[in-house]
């Protein structure tokens, strides 16, 4: 586990002013891309109503039987939806899996794939901004975490939840849907929803997202900011597109050591 954060440094809200890809952060985001997909486990889970999810595990080397260990479940976007169990090992899949983040923060790392969409997006008319909604697909992947848990050193305490576009949304679906399954959540480009705020208010949440993202645009974290923001870190990235939303401010330890830092103890 990290150094423990303050409160000003784990939550509130930051402005970054736009940062062009560097040749290093060009070079980091390739080396990462580049980890070999084998370094994850592949499985199929078939849940108790006979669904059937894909999905790709990483396990900490060298584990010692008497430890427990950290769970990042990390949701793909919409470009990773398919039944290949490949296409969803992307950027932040990698990320959490990769030599120097795991040498300071070992955990699991599950990547499940699905092969329709996760979240959908509908229009609140109250507020007149997009929220998500989770389709059951999201269920199975629950029961997934639910049968890991009984047959892996993981430790229930720290579970995260970790998603870009499609992903972000479902992470907040997530921590809405199972709020005591998880000890945080960090929502990349995503659309939040609106309903059970209260329960959201109580877990930890990163929402990250680029100012001149037309995709899913930021008016619905901004949103989700003003109505629980005590318990939220939002980092609005200045000049920043939906395909473009990486910089050297979110790779390194930045997102781990924040992650990593939460426990529901």
């Amino acid at each position: 586990m990290s150094t423990c954060l303050s409160q000003n440094e784990q939550f509130g809200q930051v402005v970054f002013e736009e940062n062009e890809h560097t040749q290093e952060t060009k070079e980091e985001i390739l080396k990462i891309k580049s980890l070999n997909n084998n370094i994850f486990d592949s499985a199929t889970f078939i849940s108790p109503e006979d669904e059937e999810i894909k999905y790709r595990l990483f396990e900490p080397s060298q584990q010692q039987s008497n430890k427990t260990y950290p769970l990042v479940l990390v949701f793909h976007g919409s470009a990773g939806i398919g039944t290949d169990n490949e296409s969803q090992l992307r950027l932040f899949q990698k990320l959490f899996a990769s030599p120097g983040i795991q040498k300071k923060y070992p955990a699991y790392v599950l990547a499940p794939q699905f092969s329709t969409r996760s979240s959908d997006y509908l229009t609140d008319t109250t507020r007149n901004l997009l929220y998500s909604k989770s389709r059951p697909c999201l269920n199975s992947v629950f029961e997934l975490i639910d049968s890991l848990k009984l047959n892996m050193n993981i430790d229930s305490n720290r579970i995260y939840v970790v998603g870009y576009s499609m992903g972000g949304s479902t992470v907040i679906n997530s921590l809405s849907k199972r709020p005591g399954l998880f000890a945080a959540g960090i929502s990349i480009s995503g659309i939040p929803q609106f309903d059970n705020t209260q329960r959201l208010s109580e877990i930890p949440i990163w929402l990250i997202h680029g100012t001149n993202d037309i995709v899913n645009p930021i008016d619905s974290d901004k949103q989700l900011y003003a109505e629980i923001s005590d318990n939220i870190r939002f980092w609005k990235l200045n000049g920043k597109t939906h395909d473009n939303i990486v910089t050297q401010h979110l790779l390194g330890d930045a997102l781990p050591s924040w992650l990593f830092n939460q426990s529901k103890k």
